[in-house]
């Protein structure tokens, strides 16, 4: 088992209530994992994580990133601008 630390920011952060939230998950867990575990325990969040970043530390990750030990994953809603 790994334990993660996600942050939630913007209006993620609103829909869960919460952030940080602390995971402890099996190894070899996929950050789409991690989406589906926060989808069943914060419903509010369901169709919430389908267009977002998603950051590992600094470094930006995809759904199939697989995790380790202590993880710091942040998801952000993405900002439009021009």
């Amino acid at each position: 088992m790994i334990n993660l630390e996600i942050s939630l920011f913007y209006h993620l952060k609103q829909k869960a209530g919460v952030s940080p939230i602390y995971l402890r998950v099996p190894q070899g867990t996929t950050v789409q994992q991690v989406k589906d575990i926060l989808e069943n325990e914060y419903p509010r969040l369901t169709t919430q994580l389908d267009n977002v970043m998603i950051l590992k530390g600094k470094q930006i990750v995809l759904e199939d990133a697989v995790l380790d030990e202590d993880a710091k994953i942040s998801f952000l809603t993405p900002i439009g601008g021009g």
